[in-house]
Parts: C-alpha cells; sequence; structure tokens
C-alpha cells in the first residue's frame, strides 16, 4: 500500500468498533488495489492518478465505515451527516467556552463577585445549545433543498468536478495524517511546553525575592502581592501542574476535540481569576505599585492596564485557538473541510 491508501484506510478503520478493524483494513486494502489495477489495466490512468480516482469513488472514509458497520448516520440524512458532525464539534469546542469567559470578564469588570461564575457558565451552555439547533437546522435545510450524490460520492473523472460542483465535498487530500508522521511534531511541543511551564514556575517563586531595581541594585520588592500565596499563587502552581500532565497526556494520544476543550477550560482557569484580581487591585504587591506609580501619570496607568488585559486575553486566546486548530487538522493534518485544513504536507 501507498502512504495515501494507508492514510485512507486508517481513518476508515478508526470510525468502527475495535474488533472489526482488522478486517476492515484488509477487506480496504484489497478492495483499493484491485480498483487500481483494473484502472491501470484498462489504460484509464496511471499508478498515481488510479489511487487517487479510486479513493474519490470511495468517498468519506468515515461514511465507508458506517457501512461497514452497519451504523447509518440519519440525524440530519445521509448525505451531509459527517459534515455537520465535524462542523458541529469544531464550532462547540470553542464558541460556547469563549463566549462563557468574555461575559464572565465583563462581569467582573463592571463589579461581580464569585456570583459570576454561575452566569457565564448559564451563558455558555445557553450558547452551546443554540449552535447546536441552529447549525442543524441550516444543515437540514441543506439537505432538503440540495440533490445529487453524497458528498465526496461518485464523481468526475479526475476527482476534482465534484468538488467544484458541492463545496462540502471530499477529497483524499483531507485524509489524516498517520498517527507516526505526526509524533515528532508532538515531541517538540511537548518540550517546549515542559521547559516554558518550568519557566513559569521558576519566576512565580523568583518575584516574590524582588524584581524592582533602583541605582542598580534590586530591592526586596516582590511583584505579586504576599496575600496571593494564602490560595492563588498555590492555584497557580496547580495549573502549572495540571498544564504539564496535559502536554504529556497530547504526546502520547494527540490532539481531538474533547482535548482542544480541556485546554479551552485550562486558558480560562488562568485568564478569569488573572483579570479579576488585577482588576479588584489585588494583584500586585502595594510595595511594588509604591515604587512604580510616582513614574506613571493616569493616561500611563490607564494605557498599561489595557495592554496588561489584552495581553493576558490575547495569550490564552491564542493557545485555545491554536488547539482548537490542531484538533481540527486530526491532531496533525487534514481531516476537516473548513477553515486553515488544506494542507497536504508530509
Amino acid at each position: 500500500m501507498t502512504t495515501l491508501t494507508e492514510r485512507y484506510v486508517w481513518a476508515a478503520a478508526r470510525s468502527v468498533p475495535e474488533s472489526q478493524r482488522e478486517e476492515l483494513s484488509r477487506d480496504l486494502a484489497e478492495r483499493i488495489a484491485d480498483t487500481i489495477d483494473a484502472r491501470i489495466e484498462s489504460g484509464a490512468s496511471d499508478p498515481e492518478s488510479a489511487e487517487r480516482d479510486a479513493l474519490v469513488e470511495l468517498g468519506h472514509p468515515a461514511t465507508l465505515a458506517a457501512s461497514y458497520s452497519d451504523r447509518p448516520p440519519m440525524l440530519i440524512g445521509p448525505r451531509y451527516y459527517f459534515v455537520w458532525r465535524r462542523l458541529l464539534i469544531f464550532l462547540e469546542s470553542f464558541i460556547p467556552a469563549t463566549a462563557a469567559a468574555a461575559s464572565a470578564l465583563g462581569l467582573v469588570i463592571a463589579g461581580g463577585g464569585w456570583e459570576v461564575v454561575g452566569q457565564a457558565i448559564g451563558i455558555g451552555v445557553t450558547v452551546a445549545v443554540h449552535l447546536a439547533f441552529w447549525l442543524t437546522l441550516v444543515f437540514a435545510l441543506i439537505e432538503r433543498a440540495g440533490s445529487g450524490q453524497w458528498p465526496g460520492t461518485g464523481a468526475a473523472a479526475d476527482g476534482r468536478g465534484s468538488a467544484e460542483a458541492d463545496p462540502l465535498a471530499w477529497t483524499p487530500e483531507q485524509l489524516p495524517q498517520l498517527p507516526e508522521s505526526r509524533r515528532p511534531h508532538r515531541r517538540a511541543d511537548l518540550i517546549a511546553t515542559l521547559v516554558w511551564l518550568c519557566i513559569a514556575a521558576g519566576l512565580l517563586l523568583w518575584q516574590q525575592f524582588g524584581v524592582v531595581w533602583e541605582d542598580g541594585e534590586r530591592s526586596a520588592v516582590p511583584l505579586l502581592s504576599p496575600e496571593l500565596w494564602a490560595f492563588w499563587i498555590p492555584y497557580l502552581y496547580v495549573l502549572i501542574a495540571l498544564e504539564a500532565g496535559f502536554a504529556v497526556w497530547i504526546f502520547r494520544n494527540d490532539w481531538s476535540p474533547a482535548s482542544a476543550v480541556v485546554n479551552v477550560v485550562l486558558n480560562a482557569a488562568f485568564a478569569v481569576p488573572l483579570i479579576w484580581l488585577f482588576v479588584e487591585g489585588r494583584l500586585f504587591s502595594d510595595e511594588f505599585l509604591a515604587v512604580v506609580s510616582p513614574h506613571l501619570d493616569a493616561d500611563a496607568v490607564r494605557a498599561l492596564s489595557v495592554l496588561f488585559v489584552a495581553l493576558v486575553v490575547g495569550a490564552c486566546l491564542w493557545d485555545a485557538i491554536d488547539g482548537i486548530v490542531k484538533a481540527a487538522k486530526g491532531g496533525g493534518r487534514g481531516t476537516l473541510s473548513f477553515p486553515g485544513n488544506r494542507s497536504t504536507r508530509p
């Protein structure tokens, strides 16, 4: 089998129960090989084109796997079911959490207390329900208004005509990479994450012994309020430990929609308390503020405050979106047919 066929067989086999995977993999590999041989012998295609055409003819691997396992996708109809499911998982993995975090931040800035947690969770659940309902409704309308074949089945002769006719059509370029092909990239992510977490843990302790320099000498002025050691700094150390464990888990299991949600939660668990403490004036120590305040006017304080909040939110949002994109690309590259997912790198 070539790499492209291996990717197709692997993508199909992972969609069925483990007890059926070996049989499906064997039967599917033989079916693809027979189809390729038939195309080559008839002179219709060269080996590379014959393989691609054979996979296009088979259609989306998850759709094919559903027919093998007798689990027909009937929620909104078979034509768009798998596209609907992938898009729903993709959107639900970050939009409700982002809405909840944004509402919590607004309520905290408005002077709310711990009750904002319950309100933010309620908003997140409401957004999740509405998102699922309206997305399903849209796909149901598309299903009933559309015509023709399932996305990625049937075919133009070169496999491109159907994709042009139907933007939701499946093509072999969207096949996920094999797990062993992605491991080197995950190893680099793991090392970088653990190094940065160790640096963060060290800085969190080091700042307590003074970060202010005056006349070339360091003063014993802590950056963060010593009162935070009663709960919030240990809380941050717990988050660092959870992040380290999560990074190891990602290395061993790769990204998935569930891990992307966990990543969003971890980022929110860091950003929301940090911004709340800052807005309440409890984040930085009085000694540190006494040293820097004489050098700043009101406009500078306001600008730095906005910059601090923007940096915290931006960094956490970037990391959350990065995890979502990696999950959307199947832990490596190329399983979804929407935003940013057309890479065909090996």
